[in-house]
């Protein structure tokens, strides 16, 4: 079960190329709204437009398992 909060991470969604890691901001019926902390480069200028924010589908949810990778922000 997904909660508000958890880190978690996402497939490719349509807006972006590649898998993400973010932080879940807001639970909708069967979406999230996940704040984007971790993304690959190709997916850069995209992330840029959308504003770090991204709805996704619960079915392409998992929650993130922080002990096997940490999680590092792209930021630049």
């Amino acid at each position: 079960m997904i909660k508000l909060n958890d880190v978690v991470k996402c497939q490719p969604n349509g807006n972006l190329t590649c898998p993400f890691v973010g932080t879940v901001e807001r639970i909708y019926e069967r979406t999230v709204m996940v704040t984007v902390t971790e993304h690959h480069p190709n997916d850069h200028w995209k992330l840029m437009e959308l504003m770090g924010r991204v709805i996704v589908g619960l079915d392409k949810v998992e929650l993130h398992d922080l002990q096997l990778e940490p999680v590092r922000s792209q930021a630049q």
